[in-house]
């Protein structure tokens, strides 16, 4: 088990034993030293942020973890592009190559670089935004004058809500319905990054995951949010699924494929995420029948070894096709065994849907153009 695995195994047992309550009282100490130098480290920030000279969206979180900032930014992008705007995405790139000095992933006509470079999620968000720039950098403020001078007339700033140097319109700020609050502490006894009084500065809350809850649970956030910040508006949020591509046309980004045509097909699932009982539960939604899944770590990294392996699961299960997420599909784009598979890739995209308050959303950025 690793350190990673035993500390949220903590955090979600209700009834720790005597060994386990020492090792959260110790995380508790932690976290206190932690929420003081975030709140210094804020008021210090914010008080010198600069303005970058166009409207700017933040999308972020207040917990640590996936909450569906991705699919948002993407579905945003193109209503702004609807609308006739010039968006352009800058994202830290965390962990990626580019991270630290930063750069262009995309100039909203071609990539520009690696997976490895880019990372994962803005290398996704460039293959499936091929007219929207994305820049990457830890410097944000630095993407966004990039941007500005590539002709971008509104920023969506990727996990922006603890970013507090660059100035910005609009906190859009997800929360995962099913666990808002990060287990009621903040890193590293539990998810919290600030302390929940920064709910205030949001300009919207959407909760993702909203299907997954019952209303009634929707109904006590939605109280709970008022009283933590006030008249902010709420509004509901869900993943579905839009199409099954097959690995080389999703590499061209090509972004077709009807479900319909994958219904009742056997299909073995790959996926290295956080969720996979989640990812196999969108599986199923999607019309696949299930013959097995390889579940990786979340964030895995992918090798040739591991593509045979699940070739020699699939085949074994009798699949017809192996079914991944987009973001395990973003490591597997330069291996060689990915090239003529005895079995068939395919990647399951998903959309952000708004069963409610779309028009919530978009009032975020009508009177900012």
């Amino acid at each position: 088990m690793s350190l990673e695995t035993y500390v949220t195994g903590l955090m979600k047992n209700s009834s720790p034993g005597f060994r386990d309550r020492l090792v959260l009282h110790l995380l508790e100490q932690l976290e206190k030293v932690y929420l003081t130098q975030v709140v210094k480290r804020r008021n210090r920030e914010m008080a010198d942020a600069k303005d970058c000279g166009i409207p700017v969206i933040s999308v972020g979180n207040i917990t640590a973890g996936g909450t569906g900032k991705t699919p948002c930014i993407i579905g945003i992008a193109r209503m702004l592009e609807d609308e006739g705007c010039h968006p352009a995405v800058i994202s830290r790139g965390y962990r990626s190559g580019l991270e630290k000095e930063g750069g262009m992933v995309s100039d909203g006509e071609k990539i520009l670089v690696s997976q490895d470079m880019a990372g994962d999620e803005p290398y996704m968000m460039a293959l499936k935004l091929p007219q929207v720039p994305v820049f990457v950098g830890k410097d944000r403020i630095r993407s966004a004058v990039q941007a500005r001078k590539l002709g971008a007339d509104i920023l969506l700033m990727d996990d922006g809500f603890q970013y507090w140097p660059l100035k910005r319109e609009r906190d859009i700020v997800l929360l995962d319905a099913s666990n808002p609050f990060g287990y009621e502490h903040a890193l590293p006894r539990g998810l919290l990054r600030e302390p929940l009084d920064a709910l205030k500065r949001a300009s919207l809350f959407i909760l993702t995951k909203s299907d997954q809850v019952k209303p009634e649970t929707l109904d006590k956030l939605k109280k709970r949010l008022a009283h933590l910040a006030g008249d902010v508006p709420v509004i509901s949020a869900c993943h579905r699924p839009s199409c099954a591509v097959p690995f080389p046309l999703w590499k061209e980004r090509i972004h077709k494929g009807a479900l319909s045509s994958i219904r009742g097909k056997k299909a073995y699932l790959v996926s290295g995420i956080g969720n996979p009982a989640a990812f196999a539960g969108t599986a199923r939604e999607a019309g696949f029948f299930l013959t097995g899944e390889m579940a990786y770590d979340d964030h895995h990294h992918y090798t040739d070894e591991d593509i045979r392996n699940v070739l020699s699961e699939a085949v074994k299960y009798g699949a017809d096709m192996i079914v991944t997420t987009e973001k395990d599909a973003v490591k597997m784009m330069h291996l060689q065994e990915m090239e003529k598979p005895v079995v068939p890739f395919y990647v399951l995209e998903i959309e952000m849907a708004f069963p409610e308050g779309r028009q919530l959303l978009e009032q975020q950025w009508e009177d900012l153009k």
